[in-house]
């Protein structure tokens, strides 16, 4: 019976492809791995089939004439669908097999170093932590922000910010170098920091020229907050699902909170834009626009608050002396 396996093999996968052709539709919606996955388990079926045939042909009561056959076409439509609907699971099998099998025969010690580095790769990534803008460390405000105990998160600065931050210490304008210098400084700083979680990373991305672009894809192949003063990185990172921690909504959220009717004791120190006005500041920055107050400069007066204005850099307060 042996001699004739052949016949009942090409009978076996014609049946086969017979049974493929009737799912086409189905196989057309298909991916391309999706339908090789298939056909490797089909190959793969037959193959045991093969396998089988010979101590199954050697059943009695006729059994071996027609069972490898039935068998063969069984093995051959299982293994197809299994493969297909557990490609990915054999397929991380199969890589894992092959990953320890080269690390138990050391063929590649460096394909080990590089699967330990993605590992600690994807540590980072689920550790998170708050990607540090240019725009930040030029601020300074992010040393005393840090210092106050509010960031618990560490601090991530890409080499490439830091290479940024050179270059601007480096350009021939002086106020540019000088507030490069600065950041250089504030950066030193809060690594001296030990309360501080700081960290350079090397990640770099030669393809992508922009700097805001290149932070984006860090925070989102870490899984990282943006802290940013940059109003447009702000929006553009917003829209990309990237959560951003921005420090002038922060300052604007913490200032001096004043409703209209309250009182307030307001020192002029000059004059506004409008004939006859004047203009102070509170304590945490907020402008307060002093109507008819051009008199009172370099004096302390109490006031009334009358208008609130919401503008773009934050609330504008007119207030009134009182008589």
């Amino acid at each position: 019976m042996f001699i004739h396996f052949p016949y009942y093999l090409a009978l076996a996968i014609l049946v086969v492809i017979i049974i493929v052709l009737f799912f086409t539709r189905r196989l057309l919606r298909l991916s391309t791995g999706a339908f090789f996955a298939g056909i490797t388990g089909l190959i793969i079926g037959l193959l045991l089939g093969t396998l089988l045939y010979g101590p199954m042909s050697r059943l009695p009561y006729g059994l071996g004439d027609w069972l490898p056959f039935i068998t063969t076409v069984i093995l051959g439509i299982a293994f197809f669908f299994l493969f297909l609907s557990k490609r990915r699971a054999i397929f991380e099998s199969a890589v894992n097999f092959w990953d320890h099998l080269l690390r138990f025969r050391e063929w590649r010690p460096a394909f080990g170093k590089e699967k330990e580095k993605s590992k600690e790769k994807e540590k980072i990534i689920e550790e998170g932590g708050i990607i540090v803008d240019t725009s930040v460390i030029i601020d300074g405000r992010i040393e005393n922000l840090a210092k106050t105990g509010f960031v618990t998160e560490k601090l991530i600065i890409p080499h490439f910010v830091v290479l940024e931050l050179q270059k601007i210490a480096d350009a021939s304008d002086s106020l540019k170098r000088n507030r490069g210098r600065r950041g250089l400084e504030i950066l030193k700083s809060l690594q001296r920091e030990k309360q501080i979680k700081t960290e350079i990373v090397d990640e770099d991305y030669q393809k992508i020229k922009a700097v805001d672009s290149k932070l984006m894809r860090i925070a989102k192949e870490r899984k990282a907050k943006i802290l940013t003063t940059d109003y447009n990185l702000n929006r553009v990172a917003g829209i990309s699902g990237i959560k951003v921690l921005n420090i002038n909504e922060l300052t604007n959220a913490l200032k001096t909170v004043l409703l209209p009717g309250e009182e307030i004791t307001v020192k002029v120190v000059q004059e506004g834009k409008e004939k006859g006005q004047g203009v102070g500041y509170l304590e945490d920055g907020t402008m307060l626009v002093v109507e008819n107050g051009a008199e009172y400069i370099g004096e302390e007066v109490k006031c009334e608050v009358k208008r609130i204005f919401q503008t773009d850099a934050g609330k504008m307060f007119f207030v009134e002396p009182k008589k």
